[in-house]
């Protein structure tokens, strides 16, 4: 039975991909958010900047966080919602792959290269946690295939507004895209074709598109000191604690190709091998190529310029680098993928789309058994949240407006308590530029941190109430919460 869909797929490339993305949206939402207690720890960020729709972030763009915000808006759910947000990304980035694919490979190449897609790391256990590295997957893999109808004939000026909307739309998720502008300019000036395109209208009505599309953000970044900028060169820092940092990123992305290994090994195993059949032809040269470049170029570069000025790297700033992987892999194997071989990576593509999800929904129920710390999204976030809450209306007799202190509990406590408050970050108002001091002065603060990692009080108040509270929590030792309540004082 399974040869035969494998069969029915490989004969009809689109359904084949139409499956792959309803299983990766529902396994990777549906599972994860089942045993789910809190949002990780990057959507609770995201849904704390999000309600306030901003045009930009202290950290970061703000695209990320009105994604999250929306979804919990059409969902009117917290976890779910923002998980299913993300995995919709990771799925419209493997259209964007196939696309590609299939113009460089023919449409069966390019399944077969989404499909192996899905052994990416990036494509899989970090994704039920919606962020800027979620977000940039599908504006790299739409910029590749936009890139590429543009190599065919460069006249056009369809595909270079499209380029330029979706390169103007990665300012929106992440800065690190200027990166990938960077790959394709310098692509452009090398080519001949292209170099000659830009005495035409296409390129230049692209970039202007961009510009006024990423205009409201730029100028929101120079009213702000380019404060995301400051924070990234402030991480970048604290990132570079070896010389040898670039060399432990680019195994890092070596290391993070290795579930790929489960479809190719089902591929090509020599006792799964049947009777030889006759070999299928080579990728064009010239795909190979385009997809090398795309592949092994972003992140080469990172690794060198980080070198070059000492900065340090993130493992995880990899992640939309590699939208071209599993098309990479499969055109330099093209020959050895017949119909067999073919039809056995799709099968290991479907194990990893139902394993990996299964085991990463796991961890929560696993660690309660064991006694062990859970991770993030195992937390108690109702009673968490119900507890502080219920001690502020105690006290004050108001409804809770304003929640501070550590990020992770007062997002944790705006996302879920009956008042739902607005987030203040840090005791730097700047960074929550959605409430001022005469805010806070009339509806009151609540700061909550852990018992022993006390946040700060906050300047000009005087709490009126300090106290702990215990929260039970299944399976592990309680968490040990300390609050502090800065009244009203209309």
């Amino acid at each position: 039975m399974f040869s035969r869909l494998g069969q029915r797929f490989l004969e009809s490339p689109g359904k084949g991909l139409f499956v792959i993305c309803l299983m990766q949206v529902a396994f990777w939402s549906v599972l994860p958010a089942a045993t789910s207690t809190a949002p990780p720890l990057d959507i609770v960020e995201m849904l704390a900047w999000g309600e306030h729709w901003q045009l930009g972030y202290y950290k970061h763009p703000p695209l990320p966080a009105w994604i999250a915000q929306t979804a919990r808006m059409i969902t009117g759910e917290p976890i779910l919602g923002p998980m299913v947000a993300s995995q919709l990304l990771v799925a419209l980035t493997f259209v964007f792959v196939f696309l590609l694919g299939k113009r460089l490979l023919g449409a069966r190449n390019a399944l077969l290269g989404t499909a192996l897609s899905t052994g990416v790391y990036y494509f899989s256990w970090p994704t039920p946690e919606l962020n800027h590295n979620v977000v940039q997957m599908p504006i790299w893999a739409a910029c590749f295939w936009l890139f590429a109808v543009i190599r065919e004939d460069p006249r056009k000026i369809g595909p270079w507004l499209g380029l330029g909307l979706a390169a103007c739309i990665g300012i929106y998720a992440k800065y690190s895209v200027v990166l990938l502008y960077a790959v394709l300019g310098v692509w452009i000036l090398v080519e001949p074709r292209l170099r000659r395109a830009l005495l035409t209208i296409g390129p230049w009505a692209g970039a202007v598109l961009a510009l006024l599309v990423a205009a409201p953000h730029l100028v929101w970044l120079v009213r702000t000191d380019f404060m995301p900028i400051t924070y990234a060169e402030a991480r970048s820092a604290a990132a570079a604690d070896s010389p040898w940092r670039p060399a432990g990123f680019l195994l890092a992305q070596l290391g993070d190709h290795a579930p790929m290994l489960v479809p190719l090994l089902f591929a090509f195993l020599p006792w799964l091998a049947r009777a030889p059949e006759s070999e299928q032809l080579s990728a064009p040269s010239q795909a190979v190529r385009f997809l090398a470049i795309m592949t092994l170029a972003p992140v080469l570069a990172t690794a060198a310029g980080a070198a070059l000025i000492g900065a340090g790297l993130k493992d995880m700033w990899g992640a939309p680098m590699f939208t071209t992987s599993g098309l990479f892999a499969v055109a330099l194997l093209s020959r050895r993928l017949t119909d067999t071989a073919a039809r056995r990576l799709l099968a290991g593509a479907a194990v990893l789309l139902v394993v990996l999800p299964v085991a990463f929904a796991a961890q929560v129920p696993v660690a309660f058994q064991l006694v062990k710390k859970p991770p993030r999204d195992g937390a108690p976030m109702p009673a968490i949240a119900g507890s502080v809450t219920a001690a502020w209306r105690a006290a004050t007799g108001h409804p809770l407006r304003y929640v501070g202190g550590s990020t992770w509990l007062a997002g944790l406590v705006s996302a879920g308590s009956i008042d739902h408050p607005a987030i203040v970050v840090d005791r730097d108002l700047a960074y929550s530029p959605w409430v001022t001091r005469a805010d806070l002065k009339r509806d009151g603060l609540l700061i909550v941190s852990f018992a022993d990692k006390l946040a700060p009080p906050q300047p000009g108040m005087t709490a009126s109430s300090i106290g702990d509270v215990e929260i039970p929590w299944s399976g592990a030792k309680p968490l040990m919460l300390h609050y502090e309540i800065y009244p009203p004082r209309p």
